[in-house]
């Protein structure tokens, strides 16, 4: 146990934010509470300079010495928290320094805008005592961009938030295969490949899309007119509460998730706990999480005549599909609990514990 250990969890906005990143952060967060931690969530708002300076001024009191214990920083707040980080006075009574990175940010952008963001991403890593990271693929590229492997620990998510599954979906034979989206519906998660391919299987299948509609408001829209096209066959939700979505796990057959980067994937090891087969892309940490030819199809991302056939052969093949479904539930079994990431979360945070 843990008991007293004082922890600041810094976050970029609200902490109750509908993404993977998050959910992570939160499960984490309740691993240390239960732990013994007394762990404080500091919430960044950066909107213009002088907020700027303002988060930046606080990040450097969170690091005084003798302020905490430990000091977490999720990444995802590296323009503003990379300047503290750099800037912090070092000494015995100074709070150790732990970075969580779920990607870089540099990953998802190219030219001078990638750039930039690697300098930045850098900054705060190389000034962290340690780095926490989701998956094999984010610990390569953390090295990569110049961190020792010694200061790294990979930590991979959890499967079973939203409970297991001993047996696929139930499913009616001859009946449509009902296919699900579940991500935010961003250029990055590509639900509008998977609408571009949707006509091919439309004859034998359905599809939900389920996800947040606010984090590109223009994509969004797009993808909403895309959606309307297909009338009863293309079912869109927005968001869903966590019971929402364990029944709309145990109601489809398969996950389709086109995205072009995943720094694990989280939703992946949830739809295998509960026998989705799935149809997803060969990027990012997605070929750690599940296995091509096995319990899923991986396609080179932004390719939508490749997802076309993937998403054809899974729904005119049963007894692949059937197959796929079983292996789903294999590869759940070898994949961690939140129990054991909160574990090795806090292993990593605190060394001297183990």
């Amino acid at each position: 146990m843990l008991d007293g250990a004082r922890v600041a969890f810094v976050v970029d906005g609200a902490l109750d934010q509908p993404t993977g990143g998050y959910l992570y952060d939160r499960l984490v967060i309740e691993g240390l509470r239960a732990r013994g931690c007394d762990v404080d969530v500091v919430n960044l708002d950066v909107r213009g300079p002088l907020a700027s300076l303002r988060e930046n001024t606080r990040l450097l009191r969170l690091l005084a010495p003798r302020a905490y214990d430990v000091v977490i920083i999720d990444e995802l707040c590296h323009p503003r928290a990379a300047f503290a980080a750099a800037l912090r006075a070092r000494s015995s009574a100074s709070p150790r320094l732990v970075t969580l990175l779920h990607h870089l940010a540099a990953s998802e952008r190219t030219g001078v805008s990638a750039k930039l963001r690697l300098a930045l991403e850098r900054t705060l890593l190389t000034a962290s005592d340690h780095v926490v990271v989701t998956s094999e693929t984010t610990a390569r590229v953390a090295i990569a961009a110049g961190i020792a492997p010694d200061r790294i620990t990979v930590v991979h998510p959890g499967r079973d938030r939203l409970g297991a599954r001993a047996a696929p979906p139930a499913r009616t034979r001859g009946a449509p295969v009902r296919l699900l989206f579940l991500g935010a519906l961003t250029p990055r998660k590509d639900p509008l490949a998977l609408l571009e391919a949707f006509p091919a299987v439309a004859a034998r299948a359905v599809l939900t899309l389920a996800g947040p509609a606010d984090r590109d408001p223009l994509y969004a829209a797009r993808v909403l007119a895309a959606a309307s096209r297909y009338g009863t066959r293309v079912r869109v939700t927005g968001a869903l509460t966590d019971a929402a979505l364990a029944d709309e796990l145990g109601a489809h057959d398969v996950l389709v998730l086109p995205s072009r980067y995943e720094g694990y994937g989280i939703v992946l090891a949830e739809a295998a706990s509960h026998g989705l087969a799935i149809v997803s892309c060969d990027a990012g940490a997605i070929p750690e999480v599940v296995r091509h030819g096995e319990e899923a199809l991986l396609v080179p991302p932004g390719d939508p005549r490749a997802l076309e056939g993937a998403l054809v052969r899974v729904v005119q093949d049963e007894h692949h599909l059937d197959a796929m479904q079983r292996a789903a539930l294999r590869r759940a079994a070898t994949l961690p609990t939140w129990a054991d990431t909160q574990d090795a979360f806090c292993r990593a945070v605190f060394p001297t514990s183990r």
